[in-house]
């Protein structure tokens, strides 16, 4: 009874990794195209149990949405699709809560406006709490406890193409 039960789970492990690549590879494919006609905003909703949501904006010069794509799903086998509904808007003026769509989408959405936005004044995008975090932090809230934060003259700089941040 044993090795049946082994043999399931392994193969359920490897078709979900397989999965799980070609999704990278599906992300990574639609990301290049993109970016080798501009400008990309990426923004994301993850959800431990629920629905998850990633969306892009290739953006011209003047910072319009020329193309959008959105990817959203529970599973492995979710894929991008095209998006085309704020084509031709600033992202600066986008406001999701005006699209018919779930809410993960338009979460998902905000997020990519304020990365853009965050990333235009020269910082660096704050990644988004895992759901894992979601919970401790909700576990944190109800104890009373909080997390210590670092002394504020601490100085740490990040540099990645081209940008610079110093916090």
């Amino acid at each position: 009874m044993f090795w049946p039960v082994l043999a399931t789970v392994a193969i359920i492990y490897v078709c979900n990794a397989t999965l799980a690549m070609r999704q990278m590879r599906n992300f990574s494919t639609t990301y290049t195209l993109l970016r080798k006609r501009g400008k990309v905003a990426i923004g994301k909703q993850k959800n431990a149990l629920s629905r998850g949501a990633i969306v892009m904006f290739l953006l011209d010069d003047r910072d319009r949405v020329v193309a959008g794509r959105r990817m959203n799903g529970i599973t492995v086998l979710a894929r991008f699709r095209d998006f085309p509904v704020f084509d031709g808007l600033p992202l600066e003026e986008i406001d999701p809560a005006y699209v018919r769509t779930d809410r993960v989408t338009r979460r998902a959405i905000a997020n990519a406006r304020d990365n853009f936005l965050t990333a235009l004044a020269g910082e660096i995008p704050v990644e988004p709490p895992t759901p894992l975090m979601k919970v401790i932090n909700r576990v944190d809230a109800k104890v009373g406890h909080t997390r210590e934060r670092p002394a504020a003259d601490t100085r740490h700089v990040v540099r990645r193409r081209g940008l610079t941040a110093v916090d």
